[in-house]
């Protein structure tokens, strides 16, 4: 997997793809996969990618996405599963939620749990305020939508588990933003 994005001057009528691909490490065989990208405060914008390598990566653009720094390790440590990550609009910080392994035991190693939420005050260098959402070690918990409506969150993720399937079920959490923050 490569990393690149594509971009539209003229609102989505042409496009054209950025002068970089991003790709990972030479040890990460799964390469990058699944993207997102959110603009900062100072107007750069920043990449998350899944790896194999145990951890989301990061990539910069100070260009608005022409050309991309290469890809780093985050904190963010995670099996290989996407993040989700939006602006919080209520305080500018920055929301992700992804499938958490910076402290598991081996029955979660390499699965799609525990999902957790976490915050970035200084726009994705680090995060805190680490939340648990589901942490049942069968299940599956991946490739959320995130919306905010008033003082909360709404996730739509997968939640599938042992006997129906990691991607059969979808579940809808709406979270409390100051729970978040406590």
């Amino acid at each position: 997997g490569v990393a690149m994005c594509f971009l539209s001057d003229d609102k989505g009528v042409t496009w054209r793809q950025s002068d970089s691909e991003i790709e990972a490490p030479s040890k990460g065989g799964a390469g990058l996969q699944e993207p997102g990208v959110i603009e900062l405060k100072d107007g750069r914008l920043m990449m998350l990618s899944r790896t194999s390598l145990g951890c989301q990566m990061r990539s910069w653009s100070d260009d608005g996405g022409v050309t991309w720094s290469p890809a780093e390790r985050t904190t963010l440590i995670s099996p290989l599963s996407p993040s989700t990550f939006e602006r919080i609009p209520s305080t500018g910080d920055i929301l992700v939620a992804y499938n958490d392994h910076s402290d598991i035991t081996p029955e979660y190693r390499g699965r799609r749990t525990p999902f957790h939420v976490a915050i970035s005050k200084d726009e994705g260098l680090t995060w805190e305020h680490l939340k648990t959402i589901e942490d049942d070690p069968a299940g599956w918990y991946c490739y959320t939508a995130m919306e905010f409506v008033g003082d909360n969150v709404v996730l739509g993720h997968c939640a599938g588990g042992a006997g129906i399937g990691g991607l059969s079920r979808t579940q809808i959490t709406l979270i409390d933003i100051d729970w978040i923050y406590k």
